[in-house]
C-alpha cells in the first residue's frame, strides 16, 4: 500500500486551504498525479507549488467554483482531455456557515445548497461517465459529522451535508457493481481558515 497512490490522478476541490490543501499535500507526498481546484487562484497556486516541491508527479491548476454549476460540465471535459480519466475524485469544496436559523437568511440557506451540495452532484455527475466508462474510479466526498448530527448554528450547513449523505449513499448502492467506489468522510471540528 506504501505506493498505492503513486500515479493515480487525483482531482481535489477546495484545494487551496485548510483539508483541501493537507490532503494535497499528502497525496503529493505519495507521487499522485493531481488536479487542485478552488476558487482562490493565488492560493491555489501556493499549494501547488507546495506540492511540486513534496513529489507529485504532476500538478494540474483548475480554477472552480462550484456555484457556477453551468460551468462545470466544461471544466470537467477540459481536465480529461489533459489527463485522460480520473481515479480519485475528492469533493471537498464548500462554505460554511454559523448563525441562528431564525437569523439566517434565505439566501444564505440557498447558498450553501449551490455550493455544498448542487456544485458537489453537478461535478460528480458530469466526471460520472468518463468513470463507468473506464470501469474504475473512486468518489470520496468530505462532508461533516453536522451531515448525521445537527448542531446549533450550523441549520443551513448542517441541511446540505444531509443533503450529501443522502445522495452518495443511493449512489453507492447505484454503482455497487461498476467498480466505481463511493466514500463519505464526516470530521469533526478543524481547526482551519
Amino acid at each position: 500500500m506504501a505506493n498505492y497512490f503513486k500515479h493515480k490522478r487525483v482531482w481535489i476541490t477546495g484545494a487551496s486551504s485548510g483539508i483541501g490543501e493537507a490532503l494535497s499535500i499528502a497525496f503529493a507526498e505519495q507521487g499522485a498525479h493531481l488536479i487542485l481546484s478552488a476558487r482562490n487562484e493565488v492560493e491555489i497556486n501556493r499549494v501547488s507549488a507546495a506540492c511540486l516541491s513534496a513529489g507529485a508527479s504532476s500538478v494540474l491548476v483548475q480554477r472552480l467554483d462550484l456555484e457556477q454549476h453551468e460551468t462545470i460540465p466544461s471544466i470537467v471535459e477540459t481536465v480529461l482531455k489533459k489527463v485522460g480519466k480520473i481515479d480519485i475524485l475528492i469533493n471537498n469544496g464548500g462554505i460554511s456557515q454559523r448563525a441562528l436559523a431564525k437569523e439566517t437568511a434565505l439566501e444564505v440557506d440557498k447558498k450553501l445548497m449551490a455550493v455544498n451540495y448542487f456544485g458537489t452532484i453537478t461535478l460528480t455527475k458530469a466526471l460520472l461517465p468518463n468513470m463507468l466508462t473506464h470501469q474504475l474510479g473512486h468518489i470520496v466526498t468530505i462532508t461533516s459529522l453536522t451531515g448525521k448530527f445537527g448542531s446549533p448554528y450550523r441549520s443551513s450547513y448542517a441541511a446540505s451535508k444531509h443533503a450529501l449523505h443522502g445522495f452518495f449513499d443511493s449512489l453507492r448502492a447505484e454503482l455497487n457493481d461498476d467498480h466505481i467506489k463511493v466514500t463519505l468522510i464526516c470530521p469533526g471540528f478543524i481547526r482551519t481558515n
